[in-house]
């Protein structure tokens, strides 16, 4: 299922959700090739103003090497959500890291109220790669907001795309 939402041809969100600035974004967002190391993604809340964000399901790269995967935790002001899981999943010949817990609002990209996925994983050696990491966070309320759509090539803001995908930058 969550195959078919993060496909490259589903370009559009599964519901229509307000317009934010907010992005699901690494920090830092560029890292050395061939390493291992802690990788943090940033999730900002983009679920409606009167849901909360459960689940947060982001696609590995292909050459991502899934065996040196390990999580490290949920972060939320600095301090673990014990009552919050990752785990690694295998389906359809892809792999996902899939974050489960109670519901919580999070706070605006970069913020404090904002959720920090960490996880221990080793980099393809592929200097000066982008690689992409389709996401879908899903809200209370049966709704969702896929981050998937392409980044400007251009280099311009992110913000021209209003749901971009997460880019890992190697150097």
């Amino acid at each position: 299922m969550i195959a078919a939402c993060l496909s490259g041809s589903l370009l559009v969100s599964l519901i229509a959700a307000s317009a934010a600035n907010a992005h699901v974004e690494f920090n830092p967002d560029s890292v050395v090739a061939n390493k291992h190391q802690v990788l943090s993604l940033v999730v900002p809340h983009d679920c409606s103003a009167t849901s909360k964000t459960t689940e947060i399901k982001i696609q590995l790269p292909g050459n991502f090497d899934i065996k040196t995967f390990s999580p490290v935790g949920v972060f939320q002001h600095g301090k673990a959500l014990k009552s919050w899981t990752e785990k690694l999943v295998t389906s359809g010949g892809k792999s996902y890291v899939d974050i489960k817990g109670p519901g919580i609002m999070a706070g605006p990209d970069m913020g404090a109220n904002a959720v920090t996925l960490k996880f221990n994983a080793t980099t393809p050696s592929t200097k000066g790669a982008q690689l992409k990491f389709p996401a879908v966070q899903y809200c209370t309320g049966g709704g969702s907001v896929s981050w998937i759509q392409p980044r400007p090539t251009d280099g311009s803001d992110p913000a021209e795309s209003a749901k971009p995908v997460p880019v890992l930058n190697l150097k």
